[in-house]
């Protein structure tokens, strides 16, 4: 028997702007998942699509006008103060109490999840260790970098050695090598801790070595689910046709064309999803010459998830 970390049915949200005259956003419209005890997995989604808002309520930040959350087995209405004691959060968009330092923030949020005296002072010096930290300790928020402020963050909500995880966007904005870091950490707290992780990430190729299963998140649904590679095969995506080239382009008349099942362009590189390289490649080279784009240089690579996101969001 399979036990979930995370159960969530019938979910809607719906939020409401202006005063005269009223706006409805419906964030969430009936979504449903379940992910297993000790699992990683991966939302993702456009900006909008809910991914956010579905972390929120399953962290109790928010309430949904329908629809159950069951967390950790139990109940999240019912059982909120329990279950928040065993849960926690972290943002890649990290705001704390400006004026407090590395240690004293660690200190207030250790202090909320109940942590005392020798214990509390302990897991402090801990978090400050393991995330590279014990530098910074005496340096204010306000005054910190913005990969020093993800760590942090992602130390935060390992106070209370969660059972449950919940990462939105954990390296948005950062710099290449701080962001492989950051990556590395939430890898061995999973590996070694069997922590039930679920991330949010715009970047696809994160999701992609860090998540054993996706989720598709549009416009308020699950779309798909799955790992990786079984979403590729059921799109029955086949190849990635990557064009570099100079001159004016109207690629939108690209997605036109039979075989083509979605498209990214730039100012110098058009990046083509087709079912077959082999097929499709003759009529999108008449297409550049119609066009007078002149191609630089041409690759066929492999479809990965990337790919899958442009289909499902197309």
């Amino acid at each position: 028997m399979v036990n979930f970390a995370i159960e969530v049915k019938g979910l809607q949200k719906t939020f409401v702007s202006g005063w005269l005259r009223k706006r409805r956003k419906e964030a969430l419209r009936g979504v449903d998942l379940s992910v297993p005890e000790g699992a990683f997995w991966g939302l993702l989604g456009p900006n909008g699509a809910g991914k956010t808002t579905l972390l929120s309520i399953i962290s109790n930040l928010l309430i949904p006008e329908q629809g159950v959350v069951r967390v950790l087995g139990k109940d999240l209405r019912k059982n909120a103060m329990e279950i928040c004691g065993r849960i926690n959060l972290s943002s890649g968009h990290a705001n704390f109490l400006w004026s407090l330092n590395v240690r004293e923030n660690l200190e207030y949020y250790a202090m909320l999840y109940g942590l005392s005296g020798k214990n509390r002072r302990q897991r402090v010096e801990e978090l400050l260790d393991v995330f590279g930290l014990s530098d910074f300790a005496r340096v204010r928020f306000d005054e910190l970098s913005t990969g020093t402020k993800q760590k942090l963050s992602l130390a935060k909500s390992l106070v209370n050695d969660p059972a449950l995880l919940l990462l939105d966007e954990p390296t948005v904005g950062l710099d290449p090598d701080v962001a492989h870091r950051i990556r590395g950490m939430i890898q061995r707290l999973h590996r070694e801790k069997g922590t039930t992780i679920l991330m949010t990430t715009h970047n696809m190729r994160e999701a992609e070595a860090l998540c054993e299963q996706v989720a598709f998140i549009k416009d308020g649904r699950i779309k798909a689910l799955g790992k990786p590679k079984d979403l590729k095969n059921e799109l029955r995506l086949g190849d990635t046709i990557v064009i570099a080239f100079s001159g004016s382009l109207h690629a939108e008349s690209l997605q036109g064309l039979k075989g083509i099942y979605a498209l990214q362009t730039s100012d110098s590189t058009c990046r083509i999803l087709v079912d077959d390289h082999h097929e499709r490649l003759p009529q999108i080279l008449d297409f550049f010459l119609s066009e007078k784009a002149f191609v630089h240089d041409l690759s066929i690579q492999e479809s990965d998830l990337e790919d899958v996101f442009m289909a499902f969001t197309r």
